[in-house]
């Protein structure tokens, strides 16, 4: 093992294996994998008795023109008087 500052030296390393909560990990058994899809329902739909709302939202057309169009101009990047 190496270890910033110190000398290099041998150690025996912990076998994984034989701790208690080695069960619980995905390496023990694929099942206990972390599965974002499990996690969020992205297919989620309100049901036949759940209320919700609806909006109706416009929006003019000079706000849809993006304001920063001239930070995203990458040809500035190779002159630094650019962004002073």
């Amino acid at each position: 093992m190496q270890i910033h500052g110190l000398p290099p030296f041998y150690s025996r390393k912990y076998d994984l294996k034989q701790h208690p909560n080695f069960k619980h990990t995905a390496k023990a058994d694929k099942k206990n994998a972390f599965d974002l899809d499990r996690l969020i329902n992205r297919n989620r739909r309100p049901g036949l008795s759940e209320a919700y709302e609806v909006y109706e939202v416009s929006v003019p057309d000079e706000a849809l023109v993006y304001k920063d169009e001239a930070i995203l101009n990458y040809d500035d990047l190779d002159n630094p008087d650019a962004f002073v």
